[in-house]
């Protein structure tokens, strides 16, 4: 008896003991406010749980990769028979997503292309080919669709197509235009991309003060947010914390 709960014990404490190390590794990775790591680290499993709790399971997705690769399976045998049997714009729109989802983005482009013959006004189409083009490399084409919908739809997806025309005009190597994007969204919205965006085309043609200015932003706005867009906000927060330390003062 004394050995079952000595092992079992032990058991129960390598578990705990494990469990505080993938918190601890997903701070690390994740760098939420540091607090977090006294508790962890302080309070053993007990805090490691608080910590999965309050942080990890909020961005957590609960479906399997193995389930979520099967739904995805079904819906794309559905949509390739719609597709073959009566090609409507939907399931012509909804099997390029799939497509370019599991990286197929030349046909994803295909497919996107025959939908918006039958609606060209489809922004949700055209800005689905402008990714599968950028996936692919051909920003000349992103930059077609995306000046289309920019030029109607400015806001469209909270200025996600702006932030890719931007992006795309940068891999062209044309920093003035993605600049007038950048700045474009900025006038509307402080959004930490295109801070960053912008700051770091500034940084590369020597306006360091406003490069800082820029950066020093995108890291003091996270302090206000609530908890759900501060962990939106970590990845420029971390950009622009690195960009800011290549900085000269």
């Amino acid at each position: 008896m004394l050995g079952i709960l000595f092992f079992g014990g032990w058991n129960l404490w390598s578990v705990g003991a494990i469990f505080q190390v993938l918190m601890i590794v997903h701070f690390f990775r994740n760098r939420p406010e540091y607090y977090w790591l006294f508790v962890i680290f302080f309070l053993g499993p007990i805090g490691a749980a608080v910590y999965f709790v309050v942080e990890v399971m909020p961005g957590m997705r609960w479906k399997l990769p193995v389930f979520e690769r099967w739904e995805r399976s079904r819906r794309k045998q559905w949509y390739e028979k719609l597709v073959k049997e009566s090609p409507s714009q939907e399931a012509l729109g909804q099997l390029a997503a799939i497509c370019a989802l599991e990286g197929n983005h030349s046909r994803a482009v295909e497919l996107y292309a025959d939908a918006l013959e039958r609606d060209p006004g489809d922004h949700e189409c055209r800005y689905g080919r402008a990714r599968s083009y950028m996936a692919a490399q051909n920003y000349d084409g992103a930059v077609q669709d995306l000046s289309v919908i920019v030029a109607s739809e400015p806001h469209f997806k909270m200025h996600a197509a702006q932030l890719a025309l931007a992006q795309s005009y940068e891999a062209l190597a044309r920093p003035a235009e993605a600049a007038g994007v950048y700045r474009s969204v900025l006038d509307r919205n402080p959004v930490s991309a295109a801070n960053f965006g912008l700051g770091k085309i500034l940084a590369e043609e020597g306006d360091t003060k406003e490069a800082r200015r820029l950066l020093a932003e995108v890291v003091s706005k996270q302090t206000g947010l609530p908890r759900y867009l501060r962990r939106q906000e970590r990845p420029w927060v971390a950009k622009a914390k690195k960009l800011l330390k290549s900085l000269p003062a």
